[in-house]
């Protein structure tokens, strides 16, 4: 049988932390536009790709 042993990253929980941060955003923010029935959540690419942002 295999045995890893992990360490903590601080580095990699804050990264993960900041792009599920920046999903969620992207998400909240899409439906509301949608409920709103604005177009706009089709042309801002923030909701299109919130994955391919700068602070990723």
């Amino acid at each position: 049988m295999i045995k890893a042993q992990l360490e903590p990253n601080p580095a990699f929980t804050k990264r993960l932390a900041s792009r599920a941060r920046n999903l969620a955003t992207a998400h909240a923010t899409n439906r509301l536009l949608t409920r709103r029935n604005d177009p706009r959540h089709w042309r801002l690419a923030s909701l299109l790709w919130p994955s391919f942002r700068e602070d990723n």
